[in-house]
């Protein structure tokens, strides 16, 4: 997509390094993903074999980096989680998605990787209004991080929002924070 803004492909935040994903971190991504706890509201293979996580790895290094940008959570030189946004250039929204190795949770590392992709976001995009993020109701850490964000409760869904784990009929949540509302937290 020619003249569609770009964002950057390295930042660099307080204890972050947000990087693109190389096929070497396949590694890095099988020693966090085969954790049960990791995945409990993720739809991903279980059990979480090396090639899932080496398939992972490549569709990630593959990404359309102007629609789709996929970092790696860099923590102490591995990659240890993974952020991204589905940006809807002609709705001017985008949708945020992540995960973090269970070993750094609750220690602000999520909040400080998508505070600093929002700020990317609505930098190297002028026309983006809106960022939003979903998860499962159930999922009270990743509902904190969009509320740490500032991000509004929009709504919750009868089921589950794309990204997020479906055992069984339950309630998905959506949060987004507009362009305006950012730059007042800001």
């Amino acid at each position: 997509m020619s003249g569609v803004p770009v964002l950057p492909e390295r930042i660099k935040t307080k204890r972050l390094v947000l990087r693109r994903w190389r096929l070497a971190d396949a590694d890095d991504v099988l020693a966090y993903a085969a954790d049960p706890e990791w995945s409990r509201f993720l739809p991903v293979p279980k059990p979480y074999e090396r090639r899932h996580a080496e398939e992972a790895v490549s569709r990630w290094v593959l990404e359309d980096w102007s629609t789709h940008p996929v970092w790696a959570i860099e923590i102490a030189g591995r990659a240890s989680g993974g952020i991204n946004l589905r940006i809807n250039h002609p709705h001017r929204n985008a949708e945020m998605g992540y995960a973090l190795a269970r070993r750094y949770w609750g220690r602000g590392y999520m909040t400080e990787a998508a505070r600093a992709v929002t700020d990317a976001a609505f930098a190297s995009v002028p026309d983006l209004a809106r960022v939003q993020a979903g998860a499962n109701a159930r999922n009270t850490a990743s509902i904190r991080v969009m509320e740490k964000l500032g991000m509004s409760h929009e709504g919750t869904i009868r089921h589950a929002p794309r990204g997020a784990r479906l055992e069984r009929r339950e309630a998905g949540v959506i949060y987004a924070v507009l362009r305006e509302e950012w730059e007042e937290i800001r």
